[in-house]
This record gives C-alpha cells, structure tokens and sequence, in this order.
C-alpha cells in the first residue's frame, strides 16, 4: 500500500515520501493549523489483524505519554485503509548511522550522544517502557546535533505478529541485540543497556563488536562469545575503558551497569584518565646540586661571590697558600644533629612501610589468590575476561597461556582486585591450556583453559557428535533420543534434504558448512513427527563439489545440531 500526496492522516496532510525502513513507508507530513511537520510511519510489516491493531493502540498510547528531550515525540497514531500509523515528530539532521558512517568522533561528541540517548532511556525505563531495538539507525540527530531516540517499542509490536518480511525487520539489528533477546527469553531495560554499550564500543573503536560475521555467526557470538576489548581494536585506549565497556556487554543482564547514566559516567571518567596520564608524559630537568652553607671564620661570615656556570678553569701554575683562622668550629653543631634526627625518622617510616607491606602480604597469602574465567571453553580468536581476588593492591604483572607466545598486562586496583580481557590468538592449537596469573618474577594461580576447533563448538549445550544417517535410522523406538540430523547426499546443482528425528515443532535455520565456514540456506519448519524430511533445498553458491560438508540445523533457542559429513556433488 502506498500514500500518494495530499492525502489527509487525522489532522495531517501527507507531502511526500521519505524513504522504507524496517517496519515500512515513511512520509513528510504537516499540519496546517499548528503549522508543524511530522513524518508519517505507516507499519505495513504488522498483520492486520484485530490483536495486532490492538496491541498497537495500547503500545501506541504508552509511547505518546513519554515527554523527553531525547525521544521523539509521537503526535498520532491511527489506522489507514486497516494499516496502523503512527505520526512522530520529524528530526531532519540525519540519523547516527550515517555520522558514524563519515568517521571516527572525538571522545567529546561520543560522550554527548551516549549521554542523550542514556538520559532518554533511563527516563523510558523508569516508566515502564523498553526501546528493544536501540542502534545507530534508530538515534536521530537534531540540527543542534542533539541525539534523539526514534522507534520507540516498535520491536515490541512486531512479537507474536505474522511478518510480511522477517528478513527486512531484522536486517541490521542483530549486531546491536542483547543475549537475552536472541535466545527469546525475558527483555527488560538491561537488554536496551547492552544496546547502548555496543553503540559505545563502535563509536571509540570505528568498529562493531562482532564486525564480519554472517548473520548465524553473529546471533550465536552475541549469546556465546566475547567480543575483542577495546584497546585491542584501539591501542590508544586504556585498560579501564576496556573494563566499563566490557561490562556493559556482560552476558548476563544482572551482571550489566544498574543504568545509563552510570555507564556513561565510568566510560567518562575513564577516557578522562586516559587523556589525564597521556598530558603527564613529561620530561623533567634533574633537579640542582644541593648549596652548602658557607663557612664562618672567628664569627664573621664570608659572603660567597656567585659561581657562574661555565667550565672549570686549569690550576694556576704558582700554588698560592691559603690562609686558615683556627680556633671554633665553622659549622654549628645544632645542624648536624637536626640532620640526624632526620634521617633517624625517615629510616623509621622505612622500617614501617617494610612491616606494612609484609604484613599485607601475608594476609594476601592467607587468603589466597583466585581466578576466574568469564568462559572456560573458547575457540581460537574468542575474547574473554579473566578476574583474580586477593593479589597486592597496585601490583602489576602478566596472564600467561601455556603455548602461547603473548602475554596480556594488567594492574590489581586498590582492593586487590583483577580485571583483564585476554583474547585468544587465531593460530592457538586446540587442547587444554594452562592460564596462570603472575607478578614479582613467579606465578601465583592457574586454571584450565579449553580450546577447540569452530566446528566442534557449532553446537553448543548438546554434547554429542554429529551422527550419521545409518546411526539415525538405528535410533531405539522407545523413547525419543535427542534431535538427530542426517543428510544422504548435497548436489551443488541438485540440491539436498535434511530428515530430522524427534526435532519439536518449530522453526529451524539451515547452513552448510564446508571447510569450517559456513553457507546460509534459510529456515525450515518441522512438522514435530517423530521423523520429518524437508523438500529440496537449494545448495549455497559457496558450496563447491568435490569436498566434504554437513549440515547443521538451530532452533530458536540457538541450540544447534550437526548431521553426518558427505562429499558434495556435482
């Protein structure tokens, strides 16, 4: 359905057309009494459907209560020819994406975005209301380049409606969505803070978290994986922005900044600190020679010509005798014992500190050292966080991974306390690894790090290989074994079908893997029959004959299931 110009919309009366996004067709539209514009969203991805007009309406009226600098008013909503719409206030400054497109910001401008999109946010959280859908695209920019939140619940809408395309209401958004959110479980406002921290990681870095990633890849990274820290994207940028932004795209929400404002804040601060130790990187003049007094002869003083700062000069060729007033002592005495004294008390501070600090160590010692692994089983280019308790407060050292030439730095805060992003190198050999936090030349705690191949990691929380197809049609009839995918044969221009066993109900996405990478097919819905075939598939065009793939089939939960390997044929 399109809208032609001059059609009236309630009060205003559509001018022309802006562009399709996700949800559908945007227009200019104006009011000729209060003499404003508004753009109009007509939701032509929402079924129309008397729950879904429903859903809208109620969703609709929840929106237009909110009043904040940094949201975008709505001015209306209704329906059009059984399609709802919505007329927003219009923004015409562009949106985020299209200036993060032109570049690199400087710290100052991405802490003026993060901190309007925060404020609005806080402020719809505080009032029920959950974004669900915060990226670049979605944040309009005024023409004072104030940040504006645009979109507003739409992704709430489109829950549980028949989508004329999931593949265009989806595109784009993934890279930006929480863990909680892909695997379909409860969204809540730390969904939309994880939003804000990966828009925070692309700004100070240029880059999305997970950047080159097909879209199966990238949904089971944003549940699975950690993504590089910062600085290594970065190096400019210093292990404490490395520790709030890594926070704030923490997996589990509970583990989340409580708010915008206090992850905004601590990312402030910490690229503040930066700037702070790089403008200290001075060199300093040695300081100069101490002057001693001069000396005093019979009670008078001698009063000293200044010594101009030149070469010394040679010894004169005659020895000239000096004459020397004996009797008192040049020096007074009472100084030499004021200097003792003071170097008495600075030995005693000494010995002090020295107590203190034997005396922590020991208590450090009796506690005892821990570490931890944000995850113990990765694959080679996965980034995680290591965190250790009870090493010396201000102590600096190195996290070593046993066959791994690099070593990540970090530095204990005031409490002891360790937070590191280590990232494991591409090139890792697959098998168990020692990881060992040391300092002072010795190593104080170790744990095991599991390290295996990408394709052994397709199916995550399963725990059994990949059967084959005579495996699958051996299965015992009593009982249902878990899902089994099985596959005869992939022709590169035939194409193939996948049998599943004792798969539920449901939709499940295709891929073909071949050399570890792999191919999108699309999705299939089983019947739920305890043995179900799909039609004939067609084959990806990266799939090429002559060299072995499998299949492998996820489920909405992201709970993937490999079949059998076959050479692909012609």
């Amino acid at each position: 359905m399109s809208i032609g110009p001059g059609t009236r919309l309630g009060q205003y009366e559509v001018q022309d057309f802006i562009g399709q996004g996700a949800m559908g067709l945007v227009y200019r539209a104006y009011h000729p009494h209060l003499q404003r514009t508004g753009a109009v969203k007509v939701m032509q991805a929402l079924a129309p459907d008397p729950d879904a007009v429903a859903r809208f309406r109620h969703e609709a009226q929840a929106i237009a209560q909110m009043r904040h600098p940094n949201i975008v008013n709505v001015y209306d909503f209704g329906e059009y020819e059984g399609t709802p719409y919505m007329i927003v206030e219009y923004v015409p400054g562009g949106s985020l994406s299209t200036r993060l497109a032109q570049g690199l910001l400087d710290h100052a401008t991405v802490l003026k975005y993060l901190q309007g999109i925060g404020a609005g946010l806080d402020y719809a959280h505080a009032h029920g209301v959950v974004h669900r859908d915060v990226k670049p695209a979605n944040v309009l920019l005024t023409a004072e380049d104030a940040p504006v939140l645009a979109d507003f619940g739409l992704a709430k809408l489109m829950q549980g409606s028949s989508l004329k395309s999931m593949t265009g209401v989806t595109t784009g958004t993934p890279a930006y969505m929480a863990p909680e959110q892909v695997t379909g479980s409860s969204v809540g406002p730390a969904a939309d803070r994880y939003s804000l921290a990966t828009i925070a990681y692309e700004m100070v870095t240029g880059v999305i978290p997970f950047d080159g990633e097909a879209l199966m890849e990238l949904l089971y990274a944003q549940v699975h994986r950690y993504p590089d820290p910062p600085s290594v994207r970065r190096p400019g940028l210093g292990p404490s922005v490395d520790a709030v932004v890594m926070r704030g795209l923490a997996k589990n929400p509970a583990d989340r900044w409580e708010s915008c404002a206090a992850f905004v804040g601590a990312l402030g601060a910490s690229l503040s600190e930066g700037a702070t130790v790089a403008s200290r990187t001075v060199v300093m003049a040695p300081p100069p020679l101490p002057i001693p007094p001069p000396p005093s002869y019979g009670g008078a003083t001698a009063v000293m010509a200044p010594v101009a700062p030149v070469a010394p000069a040679p010894p004169p060729l005659v020895p000239i005798a000096t004459p020397v007033t004996y009797g008192q002592a040049s020096y007074p005495v009472t100084q030499k014992s004021s200097r003792a004294g003071l170097y008495a008390l600075i030995a005693a501070a000494v010995v002090v500190m020295l107590l203190i600090a034997v005396f922590v160590g020991l208590a450090i010692a009796r506690q005892g050292v821990t570490l931890t692994l944000s995850a113990s089983t990765v694959v080679p280019g996965d980034s995680l966080v290591v965190t250790a308790t009870h090493v010396p407060a201000g102590q600096s050292g190195e996290i070593e991974v046993s066959e791994v030439a690099h070593t990540f730095p970090f530095l204990a805060d005031s409490a002891g306390n360790v937070t590191a992003a280590v990232t494991v190198p591409r090139d890792t050999a697959v098998g168990d690894h020692v990881l060992k936090i040391c300092w002072a030349g010795a190593c104080h705690k170790q744990t095991t790090l599991h390290v295996v191949s990408r394709l052994a990691f397709v199916s995550p929380g399963i725990g059994s290989p990949a059967v084959t197809a005579s495996a699958a049609a051996t299965a015992p009839a009593s009982g249902c074994p878990p899902v089994l995918v099985s596959v005869t044969a992939i022709s590169v221009a035939k194409g193939f079908s996948v049998t599943f066993q004792c798969a539920a109900a449901g939709r499940f996405s295709i891929s073909v893997v071949q050399q570890s990478r792999p191919h999108v097919v699309g999705y299939v819905t089983p019947s739920g029959a305890r043995t179900w075939t799909t039609a004939v598939l067609q084959t990806p065009s990266g799939v090429v004959a002559g060299v072995e793939a499998h299949v492998v089939a996820c489920d909405a939960a992201l709970k993937c299931y490999a079949s059998n390997a076959v050479t692909v044929g012609a």
